[in-house]
């Protein structure tokens, strides 16, 4: 697989179905003496709410868990004023969402971290604003949200640390191409085995 963040379709991540307005954002937050780190995906309140509908008719129900701007993000910010947003993007938020992808921690949260460190070279971000210090938040454009999408949800129930990196790898090598066609299939509810087909193909882990 080639390096999809060096490609020529690299342009992508400074755009994508809502223009350059940020679509994940990324939070580390404390929880007792550990820490985690969660991916929301963005968006209008009556398209998150029609993916939830129909995730719970599909035959394999999976939940979708919608919440608030306000409960993704660490602070009073909006995704505008997160680091990782464009400095002259003043978008409205009013009536738009966080869709949970999922949280990591422990080990999970050790191997993505490599994951993060290479996305947000290329995105001129400091990894360390959410992987070390104080809970943070930190806003994503939509080709960086997509690959820690579907890294996030491989690896959440895996335990392993090796297989863990080797899927940290993996995504990380992927073109764009192939990051948004694994996407599909994880957000699909006609598709429930797409991410166990991803951990497969990645680290032989069913």
């Amino acid at each position: 697989m080639s390096h999809g963040l060096a490609e020529g379709n690299s342009f992508a991540f400074n755009t994508g179905a809502y223009g350059s307005r940020p679509t994940f954002v990324l939070t580390r937050e404390r929880v007792g003496d550990q820490h985690e780190i969660t991916l929301y995906e963005l968006a209008p309140r009556d398209i998150a709410d029609a993916r939830r509908e129909r995730f719970e008719k599909a035959p394999k129900s999976v939940a979708i868990s919608v919440c608030s701007l306000t409960d993704a993000i660490v602070g009073d910010d909006s995704p505008s004023d997160l680091p990782g947003a464009e400095d002259s993007a003043a978008y409205d938020w009013d009536g738009w969402c966080a869709i949970r992808i999922a949280t990591l921690g422990g080990g999970a949260f050790n191997e993505v971290s490599y994951l993060i460190e290479s996305i947000f070279r290329e995105l001129s971000l400091e990894p360390e604003t959410v992987c070390t210090g104080d809970p943070a938040s930190v806003s994503l454009p939509e080709a960086g949200g997509v690959r820690l999408s579907i890294a996030f949800r491989a690896m959440k129930p895996m335990r392993r640390r090796d297989r863990l990196r080797e899927v940290a790898k993996g995504i990380d090598q992927m073109s764009l191409g192939e990051c948004y066609y694994w996407h599909a299939k994880a957000r699909s509810p006609s598709s429930p085995s797409g991410t166990k087909a991803l951990r497969v193909l990645l680290a032989d882990h069913i």
